[in-house]
C-alpha cells in the first residue's frame, strides 16, 4: 500500500492548483488573440465569398495586432492575402470578398506585437469554379475610379468604418481541364492597397488574384485627428489609382 504524508500531500495538491491557474492563463491570452473569421456556411457565390476577421484585442502603441493573413489550403490559390494594421486603425478588423475555388478550412493568422502570431480557423463550403478565369466584362480603358466613404460625422476618438472600392478585373489565369486548375493565362489583380492620414501610413493590404473582381474593402479606422484621409490602389502591373476624403473631428 502506498502511503501518503501530509507534507507530500499538501505539495501535490499545490501543484495541482497550479495547473488550473497556468491552463487558465494559457487560455484568456489565445482567447484575446485568437482570430475570429465571420463567413457563410455555404458560399453559392464562389468568386465573391464575404469574409470578416477581427481580433478582439487592444491597439496601443506598444501592444497590437500587426497583422492578419488569410489563407485556404485547398483552393487552387491558397493565399488570400495580408492585412497590415497600426494602432491608429483602432481595431484589428477587416471585410473583403474572395474567391474560392473548392472551400475547405479557412486559416487566418494573426501577428501580436509582443506575444507573436495566433491561429483561428473556420469551414467553408462552396460551389465549385471559383478560381478559375473568369469573361472579360470590364475593359481596361475602365479600370480604376476608386470610391472612398466615411461616416458622416464621427466623435474625437471614436472608432469608424471605411468603405472603399475600385473597378479592377481579378483574373487567376486558371482554368480546368481534365478535372485539375491548369494555368491559361497570366494573373492580373489588384496587388496592393494603402491608407494614409496626410502622409501617417495607417494600413497596408496586401492582396492576390484570389481576392474578387471590383474588390470592396471596409476596415476600422480611430478618428484621433482631422485631415485628408488617401487610399492608393496598385495593381499586379504597377498601375496606380488614388482618391482622398477630408477627415473631419
Amino acid at each position: 500500500m502506498i502511503q501518503f504524508s501530509r507534507r507530500n500531500f499538501l505539495v501535490g495538491t499545490g501543484l495541482a492548483l497550479l495547473v488550473p491557474k497556468s491552463v487558465s492563463a494559457q487560455s484568456s491570452l489565445e482567447g484575446e488573440h485568437q482570430p475570429r473569421l465571420d463567413l457563410p456556411i455555404l458560399a453559392e457565390e464562389p468568386a465573391v465569398v464575404p469574409v470578416q476577421v477581427s481580433v478582439n484585442h487592444p491597439m496601443e502603441p506598444d501592444h497590437f495586432i500587426k497583422s492578419i493573413e488569410i489563407s485556404l489550403d485547398t483552393d487552387p490559390v491558397p493565399y488570400k492575402g495580408k492585412f497590415a494594421f497600426t494602432p491608429a486603425n483602432g481595431r484589428a478588423w477587416v471585410a473583403f470578398q474572395m474567391r474560392s475555388g473548392a472551400g475547405g478550412v479557412v486559416r487566418a493568422v494573426a501577428e501580436c506585437s509582443r506575444h507573436g502570431r495566433f491561429v483561428g480557423t473556420k469551414e467553408l463550403r462552396v460551389v465549385e469554379g471559383g478560381c478559375t478565369t473568369a469573361p472579360d466584362k470590364l475593359g481596361r480603358e475602365r479600370l480604376g475610379n476608386p470610391m472612398l466613404r466615411l461616416p458622416r460625422s464621427m466623435k474625437a476618438g471614436e472608432i469608424v468604418e471605411v468603405r472603399t472600392k475600385v473597378d479592377h478585373n481579378s483574373y487567376t489565369g486558371l482554368t480546368v481541364k481534365g478535372g485539375k486548375f491548369v494555368r491559361e493565362a497570366a494573373e492580373f489583380y489588384v496587388k496592393q492597397m494603402l491608407v494614409y492620414l496626410d502622409d501617417q501610413k495607417i494600413s497596408e493590404f496586401q492582396m492576390t488574384s484570389a481576392v474578387s473582381p471590383n474588390p470592396l474593402i471596409r476596415f476600422s479606422l480611430k478618428a484621433t485627428r482631422s485631415g485628408a484621409l488617401r487610399i492608393v490602389f496598385v495593381n499586379s502591373e504597377g498601375q496606380r489609382w488614388e482618391v482622398s476624403q477630408p477627415l473631419r473631428v
